[in-house]
């Protein structure tokens, strides 16, 4: 070290002046060194997956810019950590996503069944317990004293008559065992602020009085939560009252099948006046 140098000088280091002149970091390599790091936030939903993306096609632009200035660019390493972070990053989604899907609709499935069972065999309080806090619901094994709870306050007293009021709990209710629930379709499965949203169809079969099968559809929606982030804790509550809807790919056959109803009282009703016409004459 000469008397001119210090640890604080300019030009104390092992490159030479003409090396610092022309060599600068590459702002790419950098930002999809940022990318990729962040694009691990698709572990908490995978809508930041575009993060993934940006990360990858930063990085190959970046390591080919490096490699054409010959010298002239540096952070190789930003780019290649860029790339690695966002490939699998990008492969969670991918997969992991789809399997963890998976297993809530399977899960709701469960949770939803639970509520067509208890109708079916005339267990109220559990079916309008599920619409309460996992953590707050009765005991399913003494209804007599959820049943005493509701007379002796006058507010759950009407509560419970404004749910066994719905249409759709007294179908239930009065099909029994009669009704055979199927899984029709998953709607939607949304994770968002430690919950899981699902919104499943299902069918509803039932013999009518003339002994021919008639199907009615029921959107049910639950959601599972799972405070400060414990999923072993997690619980399924049910949003909402549970209601009768005809699906979107079936709305078309439904209306051609009122029109065509429709048409046949007209024309019933066109023949009957005719009929009615002649017998005056």
């Amino acid at each position: 070290m000469t008397e001119n140098q210090t640890y604080f000088s300019t030009t104390w280091n092992d490159a030479s002046e003409e090396d610092m002149l022309y060599t600068r970091l590459s702002i790419p390599a950098l930002l999809a060194a940022i990318f990729g790091i962040t694009s691990f936030l698709v572990f908490m939903t995978p809508w930041f997956f575009f993060l993934s993306v940006f990360g990858i096609l930063l990085a190959f632009f970046a390591i080919g810019s490096i490699g054409r200035a010959e010298g002239g660019l540096t952070g190789l390493r930003f780019a290649q950590l860029g790339l690695c972070s966002s490939i699998v990053s990008l492969t969670a989604v991918v997969i992991l996503w789809p399997s963890y899907q998976y297993g809530v609709r399977l899960e709701a499935d469960r949770f939803f069944r639970i509520w067509f069972d208890a109708l079916q065999h005339n267990n109220i309080p559990l079916a309008k317990g599920l619409a309460s806090p996992y953590w707050e619901r009765p005991a399913s094994d003494k209804p007599e004293e959820w049943w005493k709870k509701q007379y002796e306050n006058n507010f759950l007293h009407k509560s419970i008559h404004s749910y066994t009021e719905n249409k759709l709990i007294r179908v239930l209710l009065a099909l029994g065992g009669k009704a055979k629930v199927s899984y029709y379709k998953t709607l939607s499965v949304t994770t968002s602020d430690e919950q899981d949203t699902v919104v499943t169809l299902y069918a509803v079969s039932f013999p009518n009085n003339n002994n021919e099968t008639e199907t009615f559809f029921v959107k049910m929606t639950g959601k599972r939560s799972f405070p400060n982030g414990d999923i072993k804790s997690a619980g399924w509550t049910l949003e909402g009252m549970p209601t009768i809807i005809v699906p979107d790919e079936l709305k078309s056959i439904a209306q051609t099948s009122k029109n065509g109803t429709s048409e046949t009282q007209i024309k019933n009703n066109h023949n009957h006046d005719d009929h009615d016409h002649h017998h005056e004459h």
